[in-house]
């Protein structure tokens, strides 16, 4: 009987799976247990995690917190979230701005100084934005490059309270389009950091720890391990396609 090459099904494998939208460096969270800033002045905004997920038509953010309620700024409530998450969409620090410049040049005062010096950020979400009565309806925030400072976009926003296990959330997308059409070239999830709190200062910000890739990540990494292992095997025990067994 005649022995088949294994690739063509090797190949089929990883491109069916290089194109599900979870795949890969497409999904990134950052999490940490307890506030990076515990003696800021209240009230405390703190975070769980957040996700940056790229699935390839919309890039999603979605941010958890241990409050047991979340609002907007426009509520005015003490339980509003306002900060930034800020993106190095190409992941190179010699382009865009560091988060000391936001912060020293009043773009995010107080705020910007707590991103990562390693980021070169090319585009920001200001959340407070969401309390901005140009917008003529609550539940928007602002997209802004960094290349002029101009709003490229204005998104929805959502926020849920802790029900039950689940934590308090917000979260918004952004269409790729914004990046491609304002050529801010977005790298995957690009590199990303956030900065939350009250109206008046920060009050926690992450990455206070590593990223920690998806399990979608770390499926397909073994996959990709086990793939080239089944191929090495293959090639191994069957170095002629037609070996008969």
């Amino acid at each position: 009987m005649r022995s088949r090459s294994p690739w063509p099904f090797l190949i089929f494998l990883t491109l069916t799976f290089a194109g599900w939208p979870s795949a890969g460096a497409g999904e990134v969270t950052l999490s940490h247990s307890s506030s990076a800033l515990p003696g800021a002045p209240g009230p405390a905004i703190t975070l769980l995690s957040i996700t940056g997920d790229n699935e390839g038509t919309n890039y999603t953010f979605t941010l958890t917190f241990a409050n047991p309620t979340i609002e907007g700024p426009s509520s005015g409530n003490p339980d509003a979230v306002y900060g930034f998450i800020n993106i190095d969409a190409d992941k190179n620090a010699a382009t865009g701005v560091t988060g000391a410049f936001l912060d020293s040049n009043s773009f995010e005062p107080g705020f910007g100084r707590y991103s990562p010096s390693s980021e070169g950020i090319d585009t920001y979400i200001n959340l407070g934005s969401e309390g901005d009565p140009l917008h003529g309806a609550p539940g928007l925030v602002d997209v802004v490059t960094t290349d002029g400072f101009n709003v490229i976009d204005t998104v929805p926003i959502t926020y849920t309270s802790h029900t039950g296990s689940t934590p308090s959330m917000l979260s918004f997308s952004i269409p790729l389009t914004d990046f491609s059409r304002n050529q801010i070239p977005l790298l995957d999830t690009g590199n990303f950091s956030v900065i939350v709190g009250n109206v008046n200062n920060a009050t926690d910000f992450l990455p206070a720890v590593a990223a920690v890739p998806e399990p979608a990540s770390l499926i397909l990494l073994s996959l990709g391990v086990s793939l080239a292992g089944l191929a090495s095997v293959r090639l191994t025990r069957e170095p002629h396609p037609t070996r008969q067994r």
